[in-house]
């Protein structure tokens, strides 16, 4: 799935229902010179569909999305055989972080974050998996 993850190629994708977490982790984001995309809602079709539409080569997921927790959308997307191996880091008010990792996410993240942190974590994602496709 992951085409080369070149830095200046780079394209993370924001999912949170709160449009300022949204407007912010992207202005952030692209203030590192990251390409980006926000949504603020999945709809009925599922995450997949979107994916398709976004192109993104990490995914910025928060726990909790329209009633939905993010390990059924992980699901998902590991199920898929396109987006299967998607880099994924979740966000979250309360501390999920086992079960996103072990529902397949690659990292975890408790709100609120500090900015520097998650343009690390993001960084940290984008450099292991350059590093499994090399």
């Amino acid at each position: 799935m992951i085409s080369t993850l070149k830095m200046d190629m780079l394209k993370v994708l924001v999912i949170d229902d709160d449009p300022t977490t949204c407007n912010l982790l992207e202005t952030v984001l692209q203030l590192e010179a990251f390409q980006t995309a926000a949504v603020s809602t999945i709809g009925a079709e599922g995450i997949v569909p979107l994916l398709h539409l976004e192109t993104p080569q990490i995914l910025v997921l928060d726990f909790h999305l329209d009633g939905t927790e993010a390990l059924e959308y992980v699901a998902a997307i590991r199920a898929d055989s396109v987006w299967g191996d998607l880099p994924i880091l979740i966000t979250s008010a309360i501390d999920r972080r086992q079960d996103c990792l072990d529902a397949g996410a690659n990292d975890f993240i408790l709100k609120p974050f500090n900015w520097q942190e998650i343009i690390e974590r993001i960084n940290r994602i984008r450099d292991n998996s350059i590093q499994k496709e090399v």
